[in-house]
């Protein structure tokens, strides 16, 4: 080991354990008041939500003795903004930086005794749903700057609200729900290319039955003998002789990924001519099983005889997964690659680097993740980086994937036929990264070693630039004119390449980010200043197209591929960000998300990709997952989009977006010229659509059961969107909505009255989506549906709270007016949803 190994190990192991024994005796010291307080925050009552509504924190004290409160400061993040100047003159919020706030008590004297409360009212701009509230609240002494979390918080989930507006929403929930009568559910999600189904006519799958496999397909066979052995009572026989089986074979005439299955009398006979095209064979073997057959006590499977010819619409089918604003372990990672294989999902694109969070270990530069993985209240000393999407006071110990973690993801998503994309943010979301080399720069300066200390620096301290990013920092963007910065890209770019041969999973492309560059940067850098006198650049906005080529050629001298999102393929000549025509043909690969109705960027996609640019179609409107379901207040989720159901996902055009595209982010009618004389899609700009992806941001997600209810089911739509051909509702220039409805109703009723059934099999059960309901009143009736079929409602009319013991909703109950109804759903296994009120 060399000495500068021993050096960065020694800095990693004693940051993490002095930020670790450090809050251990913040804990000790401060816990009393944390203990003492009950925190609550909601809306106050007569508020319009959406227009800067006052919300309240209140605070109890719960104990037995008084609180001084002025030797105190209490802190939480909070993704919305505050204004200073609307605050109790008692009080005083301040905003730090991201999304960390800052409550002073300035009252001489504030004490709150026992079992008494004090209101803290705020405005802010508008609110959409509880997971707005502050999270991650923690005090902190202002002498001696210890802190620790507060357990004792809630967000009320209720809002103000009118009767007309309850009624309003619920009958819309209900319009929504409603499906087309006499459609049969599809047989396999997603939907085959081509399918002819006899339910009269069977094969019976029993034990005993052989599996005959083509050398080449060793593997993919092994995955359906597993789920024989571990989902039903059947042991396939590999004896040979017998006439009736399964076989799989090669077949060189078909294309990559592409299979046939065939099942008649004689047995099951599937063909491919690559190891994904079995694969995704043995995927739609078992969506043909009903889940009802999937159990131990399953001894004979009675399949319908088909005949499918099947191809995936794209090559790319992808789902992107933020791990850097909430760290999700990699068990909750493998957990998603099996479901992302089950659906025929290819592409994971591995989000772990941003502004909160570095959650890769890099072995040469130990200080991303002793720095960049661990947030702390303490982070003024430079050992960390400050708490955010309620991460609390506490640094949480190893919230990064080691070289060992990352490997087995790698093989076990090649294992499954899907590639993983790893994403390094630059220039912009990149706080974790510039911390982490400032502290590195700090220590080797300290230890009289400049040179060291330059080395991966990747900001100017004497920049005086002002800037405020999407997610409201001032510090997060790289500098382009420090040769640092692209000898740090070169040095992370070189790890995760040589950590994907540890795997033997070459790395063949790799994602820089580029997204959300805030206006004002290195507008005040004495390098930069320099670094365009050196480039003869008279604007500072034409360091960023500079700096796109520079990196991409960097990548391209490796022997890569880089992606990145939409704005690599974009520059400002001092009019807006526009279409960057000069890159066109330069091999970048683009995520483009903008589509957001109304607000003028809904052809960009299509503009990009009829300049030269790949494109993977990432669709924020209809594909972003961390948005919110509906817009009921007690919905998590983001809404800066409006709100994505199932419905709006499954009803994504990737080639005519605008065939549907009636309605903004708000619900409101747009006008005409949101979706005509736009840039349609040309011959070339379609064979540049690489296909498309679903994408989840964590600010909001902080637990793996969030992240699987806020994924799950609207991933599968995407899948079946990725993966089905062309539907008629898709083509031409007038949309169809009956042929719409006949298509979603038949993907929703194999959705929910057989596919989620089997994700509370697998792998021990996932936390998608328990689904709402929907109420229409029609004189002394109330109508009832769900977001999906196959769950059961029930209610009560005496205010108690439903149980399954209580009535079953059948459709229609009998309503009277002033009684109080409450309903919930339920799953299979006893799973429930919220307590609706009507």
């Amino acid at each position: 080991m060399t000495n500068f190994k021993k050096i960065s190990t020694a800095f990693h192991c004693t940051a993490l354990a002095l930020a670790l024994m450090g809050q251990e005796a913040t804990a000790q010291q401060s816990s009393s008041i944390a203990n003492q307080l009950q925190v609550t925050w909601q809306v106050k009552d007569g508020q319009h939500i959406r227009k800067d509504p006052v919300s309240t924190l209140i605070l109890k004290n719960k104990g037995t003795s008084d609180l001084q409160l002025n030797d105190w400061s209490l802190w939480f993040n909070f993704i919305r903004s505050i204004d200073p100047n609307k605050v109790d003159q008692r009080f005083a919020i301040d905003h730090r930086n991201g999304d960390l706030f800052q409550v002073s008590f300035k009252k001489d004297k504030l004490t709150l005794k026992a079992q008494d409360t004090v209101h803290i009212d705020f405005v802010t701009t508008g609110l959409v749903n509880y997971t707005d509230g502050p999270i991650g609240l923690y005090v902190k002494n202002n002498t001696s700057g210890v802190s620790t979390d507060i357990s004792d918080y809630t967000a009320l989930k209720t809002a103000p609200q009118s009767e007309a507006e309850k009624t309003n929403y619920w009958t819309y929930k209900y319009e929504q729900n409603k499906l087309i009568d006499g459609i049969d559910a599809q047989s396999i999600i997603p939907l085959p290319s081509s399918i002819s189904i006899n339910k009269s006519k069977k094969f019976n799958l029993t034990t005993g039955t052989t599996l005959a496999v083509a050398n080449e397909f060793a593997s993919e066979a092994s995955f359906l003998t597993s789920f024989f052995d571990q989902y039903t009572g059947i042991k396939l026989s590999t004896a040979p002789g017998k006439q009736n089986g399964i076989s799989i074979t090669k077949d060189n005439a078909l294309k990559p990924e592409s299979y046939h299955l065939n099942i008649d009398a004689a047995g099951i006979k599937i063909a491919a001519s690559d190891k994904a095209g079995a694969f995704y064979a043995i995927q739609s073997l078992k969506s043909l099983i009903n889940h009802t057959q999937w159990n131990k006590a399953t001894t004979m499977i009675a399949l319908p005889q088909v005949a499918i010819e099947d191809s995936p619409r794209y090559g790319y089918r992808g789902f992107m997964l933020d791990a850097a604003r909430n760290f999700h372990s990699k068990a909750e990672v493998l957990r998603l690659l099996d479901l992302m294989a089950a659906y025929k999902l290819n592409k994971f694109h591995f989000h772990f680097i941003d502004d909160e969070g570095w959650r890769l270990e890099i072995p040469s530069l130990p200080e991303l993740t002793a720095v960049g993985a661990n947030r702390s209240a303490n982070f003024e000393d430079g050992k960390a980086i400050q708490p955010a999407y309620g991460s609390g006071a506490l640094a949480k110990p190893q919230q990064y994937y080691t070289v060992a973690d990352y490997i087995e993801i790698l093989k076990y998503a090649q294992a499954r036929h899907i590639d993983v994309i790893p994403e390094v943010e630059t220039p912009g979301h990149a706080r974790a990264a510039i911390k982490a080399m400032r502290a590195r720069y700090e220590y080797y300066m300290k230890a009289g070693d400049k040179q060291k200390a330059e080395e991966f620096l990747l900001d100017d301290e004497d920049d005086q630039s002002i800037y405020n990013s999407a997610q409201n920092w001032n510090d997060n963007v790289m500098n382009p004119a420090l040769p640092s910065t692209y000898h740090f890209l070169s040095k992370i770019i070189d790890e995760i390449r040589s950590i994907h041969d540890q795997a033997g999973v070459p790395l063949k492309i790799i994602d820089l980010g580029g997204d959300e560059t805030p206006s004002g940067v290195w507008e005040k850098s004495p390098k930069i200043a320099a670094f365009m006198k050196e480039n003869n650049i008279a604007n500072v906005l034409d360091v960023w197209p500079l700096y796109i080529t520079r990196i991409n050629k960097l990548v391209q001298d490796k022997g890569l591929i880089m992606s990145g999102w939409e704005e690599m393929g974009m520059r400002n000549r001092g009019k807006g960000m526009q279409v960057n025509a000069e890159l066109g043909k330069s091999g970048i690969h683009l995520n483009v998300w903008n589509n957001l109705p109304g607000q003028g960027q809904e052809d960009l996609a299509y503009r990009l990709a009829n300049a030269g640019y790949k494109v993977v179609y990432t669709s924020a409107a209809n594909n972003y997952l961390d948005m919110s379901w509906d817009r009921d207040f007690a919905d998590p989720g983001h809404s800066w989009v409006g709100t994505v159901n199932l419905n709006r996902t499954y009803s994504f055009a990737p080639e005519n977006f605008f065939i549907n595209l009636r309605k903004d982010d708000t619900g409101q009618d747009l006008k005409p010229t949101a979706y005509t004389n736009k840039e349609q899609l040309t011959a070339e700009g379609k064979k540049n659509l690489l296909g498309i992806k679903g994408a989840l941001w964590a600010e909001k997600v902080s637990t793996d059961q969030r992240l699987e209810e806020m994924i799950f089911p609207r991933l599968i739509a995407i899948a079946d969107r990725a993966w089905a051909p062309e539907q008629a509702w898709e083509k031409g220039s007038s949309f169809n909505e009956t042929t719409y409805r006949q298509s979603y109703t038949s993907f929703i009723k194999k959705l929910g009255e057989d596919e989620l059934k089997k994700l509370d099999i697998i792998d021990h059960g996932y936390h998608y989506r328990m689904p709402k309901i929907g109420i229409k009143q029609e004189n002394n009736q109330l109508h009832i549906n769900t977001d999906y079929p196959g769950f059961k409602v029930y209610y009560t009319d005496n205010g108690d709270t439903p149980t399954q013991q209580s009535k079953l909703v059948n459709g229609t109950i009998p309503f009277q007016s002033g009684k109080k109804y409450l309903f919930k759903v339920f799953d299979a296994k006893g799973r429930s949803g919220d307590t609706i009120q009507y």
